[in-house]
């Protein structure tokens, strides 16, 4: 048996393999197996899988099913090391393997595989936002901009005359266009210029996973991803959509960010990472 790509119109298959209630609300797994967004999936075998592994492109990976599957875990790190390594490279320029892990049994099953690559074990927190507190009026009020600063929605004919923007938004999204139809966002500009933005990475149903990205380095730590953030959370709450934050463990900024916007600590996931 070897690893193959399951084809797109059967991602549904991997359904049966999803056991936890993290892994069903996972919003960017379930994404990608509903072909919102940008992935690929691979199993044992595309009739019954019994094992997979699902990849956001420009994100992460999920392990999903059986992690003492034998015949799977043969082929696993030749594989690591040139399908998913050729194929993170084509399609986002990505260099490292990020494992996001549900059953922790697989840590041991992915140590196995790694080839004697130095590897380390993070963990990814997820935020759910309390929008009952932001109802009653609990937020941190809009700071003032600088007058060199703006912020403008983010529409398709944005998207499509700033570079750095459509770089980002296609690793995650199809298209511009497809963006532009189920998911949101807003920009600050600068002489013409996106230096930040806030947006869906990824639409699973009603529920939006945010994702704040600075191209300006020397615009960061000023507070525009949480006067961003205000900007896309309210919208999402007048259209009757859930909002989520996934950061790491160690990024303290993001954190930080998280809490001033109204999220709450949900829970954590161990991530496991190496260099291809």
């Amino acid at each position: 048996m070897m690893i193959v790509t399951l084809p797109k119109d059967s991602y549904e298959k991997i359904n049966k393999l999803l056991v936890s209630q993290y892994e069903k609300n996972e919003n960017v797994l379930n994404a990608i197996i509903s072909g919102m967004n940008r992935g690929i999936i691979y199993v044992d075998q595309v009739e019954e899988p019994r094992t997979a592994i699902v990849y956001a492109v420009g994100l992460e990976y999920f392990l999903l099913g059986d992690p003492e599957n034998e015949p799977f875990n043969r082929h696993l790190g030749h594989f690591i090391s040139t399908q998913l390594k050729q194929d993170s490279m084509d399609l986002c320029g990505g260099t490292w393997f990020i494992s996001r892990i549900f059953d922790e049994r697989w840590k041991e099953t992915v140590e196995k595989v790694v080839n004697g690559r130095s590897y380390f074990v993070d963990y990814s927190v997820y935020y759910e936002l309390d929008s009952i507190q932001i109802e009653k009026g609990v937020k941190h009020s809009l700071q003032i901009l600088e007058d060199e600063y703006s912020i403008v929605k983010i529409t398709e004919g944005l998207i499509h005359t700033h570079e750095n923007l459509r770089d980002e938004l296609t690793e995650y999204w199809s298209s511009a266009e497809t963006f532009n139809q189920y998911g949101l966002g807003y920009a600050v500009l600068s002489n013409e210029k996106v230096i930040s933005a806030c947006y869906s990475c990824c639409v699973n149903g009603d529920r939006h996973e945010v994702y704040v990205a600075t191209f300006d380095k020397k615009a960061r730590n000023n507070g525009l991803a949480t006067l961003l953030g205000q900007r896309y959370i309210d919208e999402c709450l007048e259209r009757g959509f859930s909002v989520y934050w996934t950061t790491d463990e160690s990024n303290e900024p993001s954190k930080r960010v998280a809490e001033k916007l109204g999220f709450n600590y949900s829970h954590r996931l161990m991530s496991f990472e190496f260099e291809f």
